[in-house]
């Protein structure tokens, strides 16, 4: 489920938490910095460091999901058909955002993924993350 949505406009600049957000094919949450994909992490993963809602910096937080096993996969967010592209290693500009020394290194495998939006539509807070069947 959708715990919390985050957007900002540049790379740097405060995220805004929002109820919903509008996914762009090929592109990410309209409004938001990525331009390619969006970013999702896991509550538990936050709640363990201790971070304020958005502060991770990813697009999307949410529990009861274990993201990692959606990577080449496809997934719907809400009614959002999407596609698991990869992990999000945490990195030092996650570590400079939040002022925590050695995060990229306790979340290593635990930051959460990139995803390849492949249907446009709207988001909200309280939506579930559901795996697509194949057959």
């Amino acid at each position: 489920m959708i715990r919390s949505i985050h957007i900002a406009p540049t790379s740097w600049a405060p995220v805004d938490s929002v109820a919903s957000a509008r996914l762009v094919k090929d592109s990410g949450i309209a409004g938001d910095r990525q331009t390619t994909n969006i970013t999702l992490i896991e509550a538990e993963a936050v709640d363990t460091e201790g971070f304020a809602p958005g502060e991770s910096r990813r697009n999307i937080t949410v529990t009861g999901v274990s993201l990692n096993e959606l990577v080449g996969k496809r997934f719907r967010v809400g009614s959002v058909l999407c596609e698991g592209t990869e992990l999000c290693q945490p990195c030092a500009k996650l570590e400079a955002h939040t002022q925590r020394p050695g995060l990229a290194r306790r979340l290593v495998n635990q930051a959460g993924i990139r995803a390849r939006v492949l249907e446009e539509g709207e988001i909200h807070v309280g939506d579930t993350i559901t795996e697509e069947n194949d057959g």
